[in-house]
């Protein structure tokens, strides 16, 4: 397994990726890049902790190792904003995420406004576009409004219901793990 470097912003910000080496045998109607996740039914995100957020609390850019279930990383992901919104509006900023492949290119680009939000008032629920390859969008996530759990929509390019996305009470756990249940968007619950 040899790191790959690759430069998102600028040749100032480098990332250093121990990545597992994907195959991509092309498959029609599958983005670039994409391939591999024909083949998997988990991936698990694991956010990289930097010292200095730890320490005092500065929040800094998150950086996700996306690994599968042999826990060999299979993409990597980069979020892109500015100081101000991500020490002002905390969890509720904008933000652009890059997601490189295991050869370092970008296959996906996540893009999520600044709305205002509480649950006590949905009247401006989160919505992030998803494009792939960057500056094609092949769809959204939406939140829906609930009380005590987060619940997300997954809709296609054309904003049709594809998928539901559930989450843990009030969103949050005291384990390590979080777990979210992706259920057909045909299943009531």
């Amino acid at each position: 397994m040899a790191p790959v470097f690759c430069f998102i912003q600028s040749p100032h910000q480098q990332v250093h990726m121990n990545m597992y080496a994907v195959p991509s045998p092309g498959i029609p109607g599958c983005p670039p890049g994409l391939e591999y996740l024909t083949q998997v039914d988990q991936l698990l995100m694991k956010q990289k902790v930097e010292l200095v957020e730890a320490l005092v609390g500065f929040e800094s850019n998150n950086k996700y190792e996306i690994r599968n279930v042999m826990g060999q990383n299979v993409f990597y992901a980069v979020e892109e904003n500015d100081c101000l919104s991500r020490q002002c509006c905390g969890p509720l900023r904008s933000f652009t995420i890059h997601v490189l492949d295991n050869f370092g290119q970008e296959i996906i680009t996540v893009t999520r406004p600044l709305k205002c939000m509480s649950c006590f008032f949905p009247c401006c629920l989160q919505e992030l576009e998803v494009q792939s390859p960057p500056g094609n969008t092949v769809g959204y996530v939406i939140q829906q409004w609930h009380p005590f759990f987060p619940k997300f929509i997954v809709a296609n390019e054309h904003n049709e219901p594809v998928l539901k996305i559930h989450g843990p009470f009030c969103g949050w756990s005291c384990l390590p793990d979080v777990d979210f249940e992706v259920r057909s968007s045909n299943v009531n619950a």
